[in-house]
């Protein structure tokens, strides 16, 4: 008997230690904690995909003067009339030998508006970069969390583990004093094996989740990696159509279609131009030998040619279609986006009011009750006014309230995290240079 009021002893000090304050055992020490702000930055300014768009935003950036340039001028080079019978400069009075620059001028307004069309489509290619970066702290923020829960989760595993280690250790002790039933020894094991068959799915995660931060920061899958820092949570209240609007004003992806909407615009007006001639001008310098006849001058040609648009309704109208159908075809892809950012704002934002009711409820109701029911257990347990099975039960109880109160947490945050990343407000912005 004084063997198992001894481990009993152990059990309800123990648990009422990891119980003062339900959180109490969750603050891990770690030597260096993951911080979120760090990781967002480090990812920024490594990640293949985020560097690869701002690459592509870079070459896009090099077009605007390219095509608003004229056309590099001709230069040519040509024997004019010269006879076959004899093949002389001599003979006749029109044989030269000629040096031509040829230069193509668009209709006045061709040029600028290539220029601006080119640059719509860097400003969209900069939003696509942009949107990338968003992308990307996002994925950061909701591996970190995850990664947050699947520790705290082992931590409230382990320190029931432990508990049950005890319990296991007393129904032992007490079945071999004639005081138990081998009922209770195989239900304790039963549930430690549960848990150890958690620890090991929890471990697994852990490192997938660790892999694919790394991947995120580019860096080996399996480099070294602390753990995050204490998460907290605050009350998270947002206009849901407000919260839209924000998303149409700051959404890196919206803005790279508004972009390209008025791309197709500036297309629309060069595809009017199109109805209007370029024009070649050129200007030669023709050299002519003298003549049996005497001293014969140079001469210089000047000419102008344009092309005259005669297959407009297969090439000029076509192409004015084309551009109207884009800019409709662009418009409707916003309004799906908005109609699809208003939804998921709505749904995230239930999900975090739900959220938080639960929070609250398990923070300063569910789980101080359950942690004072389990005391109790443990003092009747220690008089046998109860059997171990209710004693199980209470222990399970509060190891699901614990469990559950760091998974609402951890969707809280990641609900969150969404909304930012919908509205365009997880990354900070880069100036267009």
């Amino acid at each position: 008997m004084k063997v198992i009021k001894k481990h009993l002893f152990m059990v309800f000090a123990f648990v009422l230690v990891m119980n003062v304050h339900p959180w109490l055992w969750a603050q891990e020490s770690q030597v260096a904690p993951l911080k979120l702000n760090e990781l967002i930055a480090e990812a920024l300014s490594k990640n293949p995909d985020v560097l690869a768009a701002k690459s592509k935003w870079e070459v896009f950036r090099e077009r605007p003067p390219q095509v608003g340039s004229l056309d590099d001028p001709m230069v040519g080079l040509a024997i004019v009339n010269l006879p076959t019978d004899n093949f002389s400069f001599r003979n006749e009075d029109m044989t030269m030998k000629e040096l031509s620059v040829t230069q193509r001028v668009p209709y006045p307004g061709k040029r600028s508006l290539r220029s601006e069309m080119a640059q719509k489509e860097a400003d969209a290619a900069f939003n696509d970069y942009e949107e990338v970066r968003v992308k990307v702290s996002r994925d950061m923020k909701t591996a970190y969390y995850d990664l947050f829960y699947v520790n705290k989760a082992i931590a409230v595993t382990e320190k029931n583990q432990e508990i049950l280690k005890l319990l296991n250790k007393i129904t032992e002790t007490k079945y071999s004093v004639g005081e138990g039933i081998q009922a209770d020894i195989l239900r304790a094991q039963v549930e430690l094996s549960k848990m150890i068959d958690e620890l090991i799915t929890l471990s697994q995660t852990k490192r997938s989740l660790k892999a694919k931060i790394n991947t995120l920061l580019h860096q080996p899958a399996f480099a070294p990696l602390g753990d995050p820092e204490q998460v907290s949570w605050k009350k998270f209240t947002a206009d849901p159509e407000e919260l839209t609007q924000a998303a149409m004003a700051n959404r890196p992806l919206i803005q790279s279609m508004k972009q390209m909407v008025m791309r197709n615009r500036v297309g629309l007006k060069m595809a009017e131009k199109e109805y209007y001639p370029d024009f070649d001008f050129k200007l030669a310098y023709g050299q002519r030998d003298d003549g049996p006849m005497g001293r014969r001058a140079d001469v210089i040609t000047a000419m102008v040619a344009f092309n005259l648009p005669l297959w407009y309704r297969s090439k000029q109208d076509r192409r004015v279609v084309e551009f109207q159908k884009e800019i409709r075809s662009t418009q409707d892809q916003i309004t799906a986006m908005t109609n699809e950012i208003r939804f998921m704002v709505s749904e995230k934002l239930t999900e975090i009011e739900r959220a938080e009711r639960q929070l609250e409820l398990l923070k300063t109701g569910i789980i101080p009750q359950a942690t004072l029911s389990l005391d109790s257990a443990m003092s009747a347990y220690r008089v046998n006014k109860i059997d171990f099975k209710s004693l199980l039960d209470n222990l399970m109880n509060l190891f699901k309230y614990e469990i559950q109160y760091y998974r609402l947490l951890t969707e809280h945050q990641k609900s969150v995290a969404e909304i930012e990343a919908a509205v365009g407000k997880s990354a900070s912005k880069e100036r267009k240079g």
